[in-house]
């Protein structure tokens, strides 16, 4: 059951990728993903294919025929030219290498090295990626797809492929096309259910049933015309309704979620802002140490050059300076609310009170790490 969330082409730490004899995991592989098209495909791009020849082959084959004389010419142009739409945008938003400049124009080409965790504790820092070896100020390094994407906003597994600056408008023009095609087969596949039980012979117009009995019905009219029983017609529509009911519903929430964050924020940064909320509340729950930082920087695009110290982080530890017990710095630093990309901050040592020593001041941190994640969370956890 874990097979639609498997990532096979994850980046891991070199410690995970290399079995205790010394040899290499074979399941883990080294280059990174060109585009939609590249292997392995995803089961939600598979499945999105599926519903696309589902829809075309009911909708064009099934539903359109079975309307009114006067009906039928506009079903086939507005549902033709949705569908149509759809197919280039989704292809194109697919085939296109939404990679970083300077790893598409990178002379060598060849296997992604293997991120080792002891060097360095992000992929990306001081907006250089350890794995492409490449410079990006606004890239992020996509697990998924093993490469650095330009102006990241989510890894969508219905592509198969990482949406950034350049096939994200397509991305927004497929999401609109699927919508508006789905709607026009869900709006004819209703007429055909209601009407087959209200006054069938509304749907009896063609040619093919007045030479036949009212129990015979017949689909892909008029070119293939192929009988079924009166059964098929309404069992097909209610599956059609349900299937178009169901998938319009997530484009549209999709479609209404990328206007509400539309040159704002990215997806990725959304959820980092999200992630960073949700932290900032757990540490005003009772038995925290430190109250809420405030953070007004732009995440995932720091500045090394900033060299920024908390005010309320210093508060914080002047409060806890008071207890009788002195806080290890290195438990203090994991409780402290920073966003996933935090500004280079230089803490002072804990005061000691009695005679227990003061612990050693943490080392200055600074990273612009930009690791992705993997796709648009369905609801947000910590």
């Amino acid at each position: 059951m874990d097979v639609c969330s498997r990532n096979p082409n994850r980046t891991a730490p070199v410690g995970e990728d290399w079995r205790a004899d010394g040899s290499r995991r074979a399941d883990v592989p080294l280059c990174s993903r060109t585009n939609g098209w590249s292997w392995p495909p995803h089961p939600f791009q598979l499945l999105a294919w599926l519903l696309y020849v589902y829809f075309a082959v009911t909708g064009f084959g099934v539903f359109v025929p079975l309307l009114p004389p006067h009906w039928i010419p506009a079903g086939y142009i507005c549902t033709g030219v949705m569908f149509v739409c759809h197919l280039c945008v989704h292809v194109m938003a697919v085939s296109v290498d939404p990679a970083d400049h300077n790893v598409r124009t990178k002379s060598e080409r060849g296997p992604v090295p293997v991120f080792d965790r002891s060097k360095h504790a992000h992929v990306i820092e001081n907006c250089h990626c350890y794995l492409c070896q490449v410079d990006g100020p606004k890239s992020k390094h996509c697990s998924a797809c093993n490469k650095c994407v330009a102006n990241f906003d989510h890894h969508c597994r219905w592509l198969n492929n990482c949406v950034g600056s350049r096939n994200y408008r397509l991305f927004l023009h497929s999401v609109v096309s699927a919508l508006l095609g789905v709607c026009l087969v869900l709006v004819v596949s209703s007429y055909v259910f209601i009407e087959f039980f209200m006054d069938p012979s509304k749907l009896r117009t063609d040619k093919h049933f007045l030479r036949n009995e009212t129990g015979v019905w017949f689909v892909f009219l008029p070119v293939a015309p192929l009988r079924s029983a009166a059964a098929v017609i309404p069992v097909l529509a209610a599956v059609t309704v349900a299937l178009s009911l169901l998938s319009s519903g997530l484009l549209c929430h999709l479609l209404c979620f990328h206007i509400y964050l539309w040159n704002r924020l990215s997806t990725y940064e959304y959820i980092v802002r999200q992630r960073h909320r949700l932290d900032s509340r757990d540490s005003r729950k009772p038995g925290s140490l430190l109250q809420d930082v405030s953070y007004s920087g732009t995440l995932g695009y720091t500045n090394p050059q900033l060299d920024v110290e908390e005010p309320t982080a210093v508060a914080a530890h002047r409060e806890a300076s008071a207890e009788p017990s002195t806080v290890s710095s290195g438990s203090l630093s994991q409780r402290l609310p920073f966003p996933a990309f935090p500004l280079r901050a230089s803490l002072p040592p804990l005061a000691a009170t009695g005679p227990v020593q003061a612990a050693a001041p943490p080392a200055e941190y600074h990273s612009d790490s930009a690791e992705s994640l993997e796709e648009i969370p369905v609801a947000l956890a910590k």
